[in-house]
């Protein structure tokens, strides 16, 4: 069988046997796969580094029908000041969750691929002025690509274009202040969540790492991206009280 050369990220992985590890690793042109990686759990394994999670790595393996072995893997980029801070990596966890969620096996997406190793790039080295807020860029752009953007424009239910105040799950976007209390929950957003909602849905990632927001919105945003995308994909996040616990360590 033919070894595949292919670059990827490690979005998770699981201790197997007594020195293996079940990676598994969101490549760029076969999509969401899972690999075993013999003796890397050993100190002096070649592959410690290429096969850690966050390294993006160029990886050779076999394919097999439920896993790939990998072969050899060289690292790229490895995120490494992610782990010296508890609350980057907290943030960072969340991000593979949600990729590891929103994609089946042997489901690509290079461009949220290349978005992800973006912010991890940002986050990882101090880029930017709110890492929640490029939390909350990625939580759109990544709901958007799936194909459940949220309805930002105007009204859910009456189509009016002012007083948005309100988002609703349910509706799959804004409500205004006249709807807000015909049907279902919708949670309360200020003037600048909207702006910053917009904001994320349009800008490119390297426009929101230079922007100034509130860390409340931003927070706030958080929580309403993340039960809006397991309210879409019908999975929730696991890593997201993990997340959301650092940031607000009363929480």
């Amino acid at each position: 069988m033919a070894l595949i050369k292919n670059k990827g990220l490690v979005i998770k992985e699981q201790a197997f046997k007594e020195q293996d590890k079940i990676l598994t690793i969101f490549t760029q042109d076969e999509g969401k796969i899972q690999c075993i990686a013999r003796g890397v759990r050993r100190q002096k394994s070649g592959l410690l580094a290429s096969t850690q999670i966050f390294a993006y790595s160029e990886f050779v393996y076999y394919p097999g029908k439920s896993f790939g072995m990998i072969n050899q893997a060289n690292l790229i980029e490895s995120f490494y000041p992610l782990r010296n801070d508890l609350t980057k990596m907290a943030l960072a966890s969340y991000l593979l969750d949600l990729i590891n969620n929103a994609y089946d096996f042997y489901q690509k997406d290079p461009v949220i691929l290349k978005l992800l190793l973006y912010v991890l790039y940002y986050v990882a080295n101090g880029k930017a002025k709110s890492d929640v807020a490029l939390v909350g860029a990625f939580q759109m752009k990544l709901i958007s690509v799936l194909g459940y953007r949220p309805r930002l424009e105007n009204c859910t239910r009456c189509e009016s274009q002012t007083d948005l105040n309100y988002f609703s799950i349910e509706d799959y976007g804004v409500v205004c202040k006249n709807c807000c209390n015909t049907g279902g929950y919708a949670y309360k957003i200020t003037e600048s969540m909207y702006k910053a909602f917009i904001d994320f849905l349009k800008l490119p990632m390297k426009e929101i790492k230079n922007r100034d927001y509130k860390v409340e919105d931003m927070m706030k945003l958080n929580d309403i991206l993340d039960h809006y995308i397991g309210n879409c994909i019908g999975k929730t996040s696991k890593a997201y009280a993990f997340y959301k616990s650092m940031q607000n360590p009363l929480i």
